[in-house]
C-alpha cells in the first residue's frame, strides 16, 4: 500500500486504539468523528468496502477555508467522511451515525 506523506502522518496523529488486538498498536486507531476502530490496512485506496475503510477527512472543509495541512486533517471512516460531507458539526455527526446503528 503507497500512502503520501501527509496521509501517513495524518494516520500517526490519530488516537490510539488500545484494543486487546495482538497488533492494535501499529495497525489500529480511532476515527476522528465516531472514536470507532479504524485499521491502517483498510485505507481506502486498498479495502475501499471495508467497514474500518478510513481516508483523511478536513476538519474545517475547504470550502469553508480549511487548508490540506497536517492540523486540518484527521483519520476518519470513509463513511462517516461522508456523512460529514462540508459540515464543521461533528457532534452532529455522530448522532446521526449512532442513530443508524450501521456499526
Amino acid at each position: 500500500m503507497n500512502l503520501d506523506d501527509l496521509t501517513k502522518q495524518v494516520w500517526d496523529k490519530a488516537q490510539d486504539c488500545n484494543c486487546d488486538v495482538e497488533d492494535c498498536r501499529s495497525n489500529h486507531k480511532l476515527c476522528g468523528i465516531c472514536s470507532k476502530t479504524i485499521v491502517y490496512t483498510a485505507h481506502e485506496s486498498n479495502q475501499p468496502t471495508s467497514a474500518y475503510a478510513w481516508n483523511r477527512d478536513h476538519i474545517t472543509p475547504l470550502s469553508k477555508g480549511g487548508k490540506t495541512e497536517l492540523e486540518n486533517l484527521q483519520a476518519t471512516h470513509v463513511q462517516c467522511n461522508h456523512k460529514k460531507g462540508n459540515k464543521e458539526e461533528t457532534l452532529q455527526i455522530i448522532a446521526t451515525i449512532e442513530d443508524e446503528d450501521k456499526w
